[in-house]
């Protein structure tokens, strides 16, 4: 008789979805990441800009360029405000995935724990089985044995 786990599509269906959510913590994880290396570039070229404009300042200053780096560098400043808002709420999103890793592991993790103890009772019921069988098997020899005796002795 071959074992077969009467759950074992639910089970197969866990997995899968918990591959798909380890998949998409790992989206998460890249979308973030992209979003903290925009930052760091911005970061970097508001720093080259106030680099520039300490070297700029010594000597004649043009107001006008000032006023533009400045306005580029409030620029630079609100990608960068909005870019931390984005990444915040991917962490949101990255939390939620990660509960649903989680629970979905949770769930695996409970059929195949159901899965050993069912596959550790079949095996208990087949060597029940089996010795019930060497059991029979030794008490015909027995029987035949004795049967054998009996008639040796009577003849």
């Amino acid at each position: 008789m071959k074992y077969e786990f009467r759950f074992e599509s639910i089970l197969d269906l866990r997995q899968r979805e918990r591959d798909e959510m380890g998949g998409l913590v790992g989206e998460a994880n890249l979308a973030i990441a992209k979003i903290e290396q925009q930052i760091q570039e911005i970061e970097q070229e508001r720093q080259t800009l106030r680099n520039e404009d300490a070297q700029s300042r010594l000597g004649d200053v043009a107001v006008d360029r000032l006023l533009t780096r400045g306005r580029f560098d409030l620029q630079l400043q609100a990608e960068i405000n909005g870019l931390v808002q984005t990444r915040t709420k991917l962490e949101e999103e990255l939390e939620r995935r990660q509960q649903r890793l989680r629970d979905a592991e949770t769930e695996v993790k409970k059929f195949q724990r159901m899965k050993e103890i069912d596959r550790n009772q079949f095996r208990q019921e087949m060597n029940r089985r089996e010795q019930i069988e060497i059991d029979e098997m030794n008490n015909r020899r027995f029987a035949i044995a004795s049967q054998k005796l009996r008639d040796t002795h009577l003849s």
